[in-house]
């Protein structure tokens, strides 16, 4: 923790970042530090940048509307170093790669499949990045303000499913209670963060819960969404954001897997686990990783064949 401040200390133009299709607990971890840094170095330039745009659910938190979309910069910037959060490899960054890929990189994640990449890296097995980032401000004698506890607080409902998952510690607990008496209202970043899904959302919701398929034997639960299907919808992979979770609600199902078409042609997978299934370990097969009972993958594979592939490991 100290020899990543130090190194913060010597550089002047900073790059903050995090994974495509970025969830709660990217922008929560990547805001939370974005505006710690600004705050204490007011002197250095820090940008937040990333591949995609910030989700609907998400723009409820201050500061987010700084977050900067890579392909809207008039110019390629220049930095001293990367600071990349919640990102499981340098790949899941998308094109954002190309702008750090020769910078001093350091990578700051709680992925169990992160191979600790970067120059410099801070990897720890917890519920959230942003527990992880709570932890890296107070190390660092960072005052935590309002803003910042919003979104270290939102990064942690996120990968903690509001502290359901078995993820969630004492620790992470009590780093809760210390945002809540900060001031955080975890009633309206529930409700602002959870509850509130586009109208192509729900109606994408109905249709996983009318389409989606059950295999008693295996306790396994999937939903296949094809591109032409979600640009019928007008929707956006936006508008499909939990709908793995959603799924795996079923009362006999144990893991879950929603599919999602891309305009490449490649499958984007998703997986959730409920019991002692290791997700993580199935997602490696196609390349992809992240936690025992969460993880994703990006495949050339059809659906199909990604559905035998899954059931063949159950």
């Amino acid at each position: 923790m100290e020899k990543i401040l130090d190194k913060i200390k010597e550089s002047n133009k900073i790059i903050i970042t995090s994974h495509i299709s970025p969830d709660g607990d990217a922008i929560g971890s990547g805001l939370g530090l974005y505006l710690g840094l600004k705050k204490t170095f007011p002197e250095k330039k820090i940008d937040f940048i990333l591949q995609d745009s910030v989700p609907k659910n998400l723009k409820f938190l201050k500061g987010s509307d700084e977050i900067k979309k890579l392909d809207e910069l008039k110019e390629k910037e220049s930095y001293d170093l990367a600071l990349v959060v919640d990102s499981a490899n340098l790949d899941r960054i998308g094109k954002v790669k190309e702008l750090i890929e020769d910078m001093f990189i350091i990578n700051i994640d709680h992925h169990i499949s992160n191979p600790k990449y970067g120059n410099l890296y801070l990897v720890r097995d917890i519920s959230s990045t942003s527990e992880l980032i709570f932890n890296l401000l107070k190390t660092w004698n960072i005052n935590i303000d309002l803003s910042m506890g919003e979104s270290i607080y939102t990064g942690i409902v996120n990968d903690t499913g509001n502290f359901s998952h078995d993820n969630t510690t004492k620790e992470t607990f009590t780093i809760a209670g210390e945002l809540i008496e900060l001031g955080v209202n975890n009633s309206k970043i529930a409700k602002d963060f959870y509850f509130s899904r586009s109208y192509v959302g729900i109606k994408l919701l109905g249709k996983a819960f009318e389409e989606m398929v059950f295999i008693p034997e295996k306790k396994f639960t999937y939903f296949y969404l094809s591109y032409e299907d979600l640009e019928k919808l007008g929707g956006t992979k936006e508008d499909t954001e939990g709908l793995v979770e959603e799924i795996n609600s079923l009362l006999e199902s144990e893991v879950s897997l929603f599919l999602r078409g891309e305009p490449d042609g490649k499958i984007k997978g998703s997986m959730r686990s409920k019991r002692d299934v290791d997700v993580n370990k199935i997602a490696g097969l196609f390349g992809g990783g992240g936690h025992i009972k969460a993880a994703g993958f990006s495949t050339g594979l059809n659906a199909m064949e990604i559905i035998e592939i899954v059931k063949n490991n159950l």
